[in-house]
């Protein structure tokens, strides 16, 4: 090893905006720069007051390192309050967050190893508003947010040899409900969802499952269509509620049957009645598409 390089454990924390290339497209380049500059500056700025240290920006995407998971979970719920106070004043722009705890290889410019690419890896399935962590990482966080923490699912995420739970921070003061520890049991079993593509079937109904959809062959279910990202968007259970979470490059179209037609592009729709889902274009132009209903 380099003799400026040295070995450390610390958490990894990236942030990423939400919404830069529709900003773009719908203010044009000077005011959309602007704005994420903007943003930009409110983000560290919150980081740096809880501590933070910022390693550097890339694309819409920051990176910064905390001592550990619990100040890790302050920086990024400060960032996601920030985010709100931005969001109206930059056009709509969101954020999203994931960190990990772990050893890492650190130099005066820049951090390296598992660790960093775990805390990546995260911050890609973070939809809008969302503070992603796994579960290892989760044991970690105070008595300040430990009871904000709900378990979502697990999932395997592309790089990593092992399957993460991935858990999220219920960061918002008008989401009371959210906020208590995880208990299976407590959950009720009956709603199940049912999917409809290219002749197969299957139904989503355990107490925690989850189902990744796209391009990649490792998805658990595989869509054929070149507009659709390898790991395009995910459906997962909360409580009695089926989520879609889109992941994509170009968005995830749904349409539930009687309703207009909604675009997702790193947000989360719950499921409901029944409709169908697109990948990367409207259902109109006649793409693949995935039919749904909700019992």
């Amino acid at each position: 090893m380099d003799e400026e390089e040295k070995s450390r454990e610390t958490a990894v924390i990236f942030a990423e905006l939400i919404g830069a290339a529709e900003l773009y497209a719908r203010a044009g380049d000077v005011k959309a720069q602007e704005a994420i500059a903007s943003a930009f500056q409110a983000l560290e700025k919150a980081a740096q007051s809880n501590r933070a240290r910022v390693v550097k920006r890339v694309g819409g995407r920051l990176m910064l390192l905390a001592r550990d998971p619990d100040a890790a979970a302050r920086v990024a719920v400060a960032m996601q309050a920030a985010a709100l106070d931005f969001r109206d004043a930059t056009g709509g722009l969101g954020l999203g967050v994931g960190f990990h705890y772990g050893p890492v290889i650190q130099n005066d410019a820049d951090v390296f190893g598992d660790t960093v690419n775990t805390a990546a890896r995260l911050v890609e399935q973070a939809a809008r508003g969302q503070v992603l962590l796994a579960a290892n990482t989760a044991e970690g966080v105070g008595s300040l947010y430990n009871r904000s923490i709900r378990r979502l699912y697990a999932v395997a995420l592309k790089g990593l040899k092992e399957e993460l739970t991935l858990c999220e921070i219920v960061w918002r003061a008008d989401e009371p409900a959210t906020f208590y520890p995880y208990d299976p049991a407590s959950e009720p079993s009956r709603a199940k969802l049912k999917l409809k593509y290219r002749g197969q079937k299957l139904v989503l109904r355990r107490i925690v499952e989850a189902l990744t959809i796209g391009r990649d062959p490792g998805c658990g279910l595989v869509i054929d269509d070149e507009h659709a990202s390898r790991h395009h968007c995910t459906i997962a259970r909360r409580h009695d509620h089926f989520i879609l979470a889109d992941k994509s490059t170009n968005g995830t179209f749904v349409t539930v049957e009687g309703e207009p037609e909604v675009v997702l592009q790193r947000d989360e729709l719950t499921l409901r009645r029944s409709g169908w889902i697109s990948f990367g274009q409207p259902r109109s132009a006649g793409g693949e598409t995935l039919e749904f209903s909700y019992d």
